[in-house]
């Protein structure tokens, strides 16, 4: 059962690292009770967390403890709190039985201990991230398979010559030239491949280094933290220009605008990354970044911030203020940055279930691949199309998500005509959803979800397809 509180820890810091504070300096209860202007029983309530404490009186008590006030009272040790609280509901720890309320406690009297236990905790999420992308990356990545299968054509060209250089010795001697010349050729570009390969695999084991076209773009846009401010100065001249009502119109007429006035901001932009290493990556760039022009002249940056808050994010309400489609809000809403502000990365599958498009939110693992967990509602808003449709989830890890999902149909419309649907997707942490329109209250189901079947420990899942890599 969700517990009214989601996170009791947060509140019971204060008192505790009060309590262990005047124990170490040596003052007793009534002493700095005295000292700060209340009674010995109001301090030992507030020491055990059963009233709260603010303004001028904890102000005095830091004071007399001689703490600087945002020590005894930070966003460091709540920000603490909540990851505690989030290792504490690990699945292989529920059963048992951490203290999740007495949290605060911990950090407030053995803060080493507690900054020990969530260091270790997250070196181990960062190691099993990077394990599963790994995994995930050498076992499904086309390239690795398209490779292998040049690599085993060229060798099975080389041992066929061979054969017949040793079967039929008498061959005549142009022949034989011609065969030898063959497995001289055929091992060359083996050699060519296998040294693909290898530099490949050097770079596969290093997440920092791109691996293909796709990684370049996306390498771009995560260093970036998906905003580019060249673009968005250009793109804010723009944004009069568009004075067709008719969203069709609007979107056309920010294109042209785009790909005539942006195109050479684009390129210049394009020339100077150093991330962008392929004639193939600069492409796929190319067009992404043309998508975020057209998204920037559609829905300025500063209107767009100042309507979302006062909107609560709704994608909904967002499109139908700035006249514009809900992709291109679910993009713009990614490169929204500053104190407050939620935090969102946004995902398009298609009909097969590829994910085509992604902006990634750090903490969250998706294949780029493989199929991804069939239990995200990315997957299910085809069965309600247009429909906005919410899921909160819960990863093995223990981190929580919220996700919003919206089916749409792409392609000609008409009778007789097949549908063919994108789903786009939001994504936030619950933290921020809270922020939103989109939060959930504590009664709303969490939905057990995993990245996906290789990577998920959950052996019990109804939905399971493959066995988990940890079995392998």
């Amino acid at each position: 059962m969700n517990r009214k509180r989601e996170y009791p820890a947060q509140d019971s810091i204060l008192g505790a690292r009060i309590r262990q504070r005047r124990r170490q300096i040596g003052l007793t209860q009534s002493e700095l009770a005295r000292r700060i202007g209340i009674s010995p029983s109001y301090l030992n309530l507030i020491e055990w967390n059963k009233r709260r404490i603010a303004g001028g009186l904890l102000r005095r008590t830091a004071e007399n403890l001689d703490m600087p006030l945002a020590e005894l009272d930070g966003s460091a040790e709540k920000r603490l709190a909540q990851a505690l609280v989030e290792v504490a509901q690990l699945p292989a720890l529920a059963p048992l039985g951490v203290e999740v309320e007495r949290i605060g406690e911990l950090i407030g009297r053995f803060p080493g201990w507690a900054r020990a236990l969530s260091a270790q905790a997250h070196s181990e999420r960062a190691a099993v991230a990077r394990a599963q992308v790994l995994s995930e990356r050498l076992s499904n990545d086309p390239f690795l398979g398209e490779t292998v299968h040049r690599m085993l054509t060229r060798i099975a060209a080389i041992r066929s010559a061979a054969e017949i250089l040793t079967d039929f010795p008498d061959l005549p001697g142009e022949r034989r030239e011609r065969f030898t010349r063959i497995m001289h050729e055929e091992s060359g570009v083996l050699s060519d491949v296998a040294e693909a390969l290898a530099s490949y695999l050097d770079k596969a084991e290093d997440l920092d280094r791109v691996l293909t076209p796709l990684d370049e773009v996306e390498a771009v846009f995560e260093a970036r933290d998906n905003r580019f401010e060249e673009i968005e100065a250009a793109a804010r001249e723009q944004f009069p220009r568009l004075t067709d009502p008719l969203p069709v119109s609007r979107r056309a007429k920010a294109g042209a605008l785009a790909k005539e006035e942006l195109g050479p901001v684009i390129e210049a932009l394009i020339r100077q990354e150093p991330r962008l290493e392929t004639q193939a990556g600069r492409a796929r760039a190319r067009r992404a970044l043309m998508d975020y022009a057209v998204g920037a002249i559609l829905m300025p940056l500063d209107a767009l911030a100042e309507r979302s808050a006062a909107l609560g994010y709704d994608i909904e309400a967002l499109a139908e203020s700035f006249t514009a489609p809900i992709e291109t809000v679910c993009h713009r809403l990614t490169a929204l940055s500053g104190e407050g502000v939620p935090r969102f990365g946004y995902l398009r599958a298609n009909a097969a279930g590829t994910i085509i498009q992604m902006i990634a939110l750090k903490g969250l693992t998706v294949p780029r691949y493989a199929a991804a967990c069939p239990l995200w509602v990315l997957y299910r808003a085809q069965q309600s199309p247009e429909a906005v449709i919410r899921q909160r989830a819960i990863f093995p890890s223990g981190a929580r998500f919220v996700f919003v999902a919206r089916a749409r149909h792409a392609g000609p419309i008409g009778f007789g005509k097949p549908r063919h649907y994108l789903t786009d997707m939001l994504v936030m942490e619950e933290g921020d959803a809270a922020q939103t329109v989109y939060a959930p209250d504590p009664s709303t189901f969490v939905e057990e979800v995993g990245p996906s079947c290789r990577l998920c420990p959950r052996r019990s899942c109804a939905h399971r397809v493959e066995d988990p890599l940890s079995e392998r």
